[in-house]
């Protein structure tokens, strides 16, 4: 497979992160974005893809459907929103579809704690995120079987599903992936204009977290029904599957995905840390992208840590990177908060916040000098840009802190947009050197690099000497 069949993604999360891919989103070989984020930010992401591709040579786009929230805890896709009192019992009942005659739980419905004036006769109910709910009505409405009604009330599972429900779904997801973009311009002002609008440049499957047997069989269900209705070159499925369930059924799986249709599978292994992972742990994720690769299957990882572009020698097909926030990512979705400044140690293949990567420097007596810097932690631009005096400079540059504005006498600093900015561009850069390098490599010379990087370090490179063992042993079988 040569360089320009490889994938590298890069996934936007945010509307702040647009300045970093009007910059750098060329180099990469599409963009992602979350379905939900999607319905928030239609106007401006449908503008940003069609800019792209209409580049020489195009970058496409993914629209992930994360269909998998439904069958997760409902709190993850409802929030708390402020309505008038007298309209707030019948918005419950209208968006969660529940009837009348049913009881509507006395806990959905509160007072709000310290009202302005202008919210004197209002009230906050707990209800569907309109995102969410936007992607229930379009994967669900038309389902027999009452799901639509379960949305927002308890988890779906596979129980609730027959063959018509999957069918319908799985066509009504692929639906919605190929029209996102289009039925934004589905007027008469844009009626030339319409044909033009390209379609994504993969469309993927549904999918919902595996944690069992149970759930295999249905998301084959799935997978089958994908592969029936979907039989364009650019279909792909996607697993997602807990760690424990990955090492304790890592033949099955493979089985299983070498019997699906679909060459391109997108993995997501749920509480999966590359650096933090078992030797057992991270060697089920490595034979399963080798042994699918040796049958056909190009495997992308939808989280991909720092270890994976080092697995392009050995049958990775590609990563999907995000901007702003951790590399790996749980099905269960963490609260957000106030932005960390986290420098990418790229002889060390690991993210963490910077005043860590200070001290980890020093305890590895390490970036005495520019050139030692360069040399041992990172040469990039962002890097040649800021380190003149070794790693003294390392936190004014990358962990630069001041007062918000907004409390401009404390009693606590955050990190500056600038310290944020750079460590981002810093980021984006080490992984597109990886990546880059990772494409010619071979599997030797991977492993080579791994004890190379290894030698620089005292401690904290555990997970560089697992993965290099398990690299051996695959290459001498």
């Amino acid at each position: 497979m040569n360089e320009r069949e490889k994938k590298f993604f890069l996934r936007i999360g945010s509307n702040k992160e647009k300045q970093y891919i009007k910059k750098i989103g060329t180099l990469f070989s599409g963009l992602m974005v979350k379905a939900n984020y999607f319905e928030s930010a239609h106007g401006m992401l449908s503008g940003t893809f069609l800019k792209f591709n209409s580049l020489l040579p195009p970058v496409g786009y993914v629209i992930d459907p994360i269909t998998y929230v439904f069958g997760r805890d409902p709190r993850y896709i409802k929030s708390w929103q402020k309505i008038n009192k007298d309209k707030a019992e019948d918005k419950l009942r209208s968006e969660l579809r529940i009837e009348a005659n049913e009881e509507l739980p006395s806990d959905w419905i509160r007072e709000i704690e310290t009202p302005t004036k202008a919210q004197k006769n209002k009230v906050e109910i707990y209800n569907i995120k309109k995102a969410y709910q936007n992607l229930a009505d379009a994967y669900f409405s038309n389902i027999d079987n009452n799901l639509l009604c379960m949305v927002g009330k308890r988890p779906l599972i596979g129980n609730d599903f027959n063959a018509n429900s999957i069918n319908t779904f799985v066509k009504n997801v692929i639906s919605y992936q190929e029209q996102a973009v289009t039925r934004h311009y589905d007027t008469t002002k844009y009626s030339d204009f319409r044909e033009t609008v390209p379609k994504p440049s993969i469309v993927l499957s549904p999918y919902f977290l595996i944690e069992n047997q149970e759930d295999l069989n249905f998301m084959l269900e799935i997978w089958r029904s994908f592969d029936t209705q979907y039989g364009e070159g650019n279909g792909a499925i996607v697993l997602q599957c807990t760690t424990n369930f990955l090492e304790d059924n890592h033949n099955r799986l493979v089985d299983a995905i070498s019997n699906i249709e679909k060459n391109i599978i997108f993995l997501w292994i749920d509480g999966f840390y590359e650096e933090n992972a078992s030797s057992t742990q991270l060697e089920a994720y490595v034979k399963f992208v080798s042994e699918t690769s040796s049958n056909g299957k190009n495997i992308a990882n939808l989280y991909a840590g720092g270890l994976s572009p080092l697995l392009f020698p050995f049958g990775l097909y590609g990563i999907v990177n995000n901007i702003g926030y951790g590399m790996q990512r749980d099905a269960e979705p963490v609260e957000g908060g106030i932005p960390t400044a986290q420098f990418y140690i790229p002889t060390l293949h690991i993210r963490q916040q910077v005043l860590a990567s200070y001290d980890l420097f020093i305890r590895n007596e390490l970036g005495n000098s520019n050139n030692d810097f360069y040399r041992d932690i990172c040469s990039c631009p962002i890097c040649k840009e800021g380190i003149k005096n070794g790693v003294r400079d390392f936190i004014p540059f990358y962990g630069q802190m001041d007062y918000p504005k907004s409390k401009p006498e404390g009693p606590k600093k955050y990190p500056t947009s600038a310290a944020l900015k750079r460590c981002t561009f810093h980021f984006l850069f080490s992984r597109l050197r990886e990546f880059k390098w990772a494409l010619s490599a071979t599997k030797q010379e991977v492993i080579t690099k791994i004890e190379q990087e290894s030698n620089i370090w005292r401690s904290n490179k555990d997970h560089m000497e697992r993965l290099k063992t398990i690299l051996e042993d695959i290459t001498s079988t």
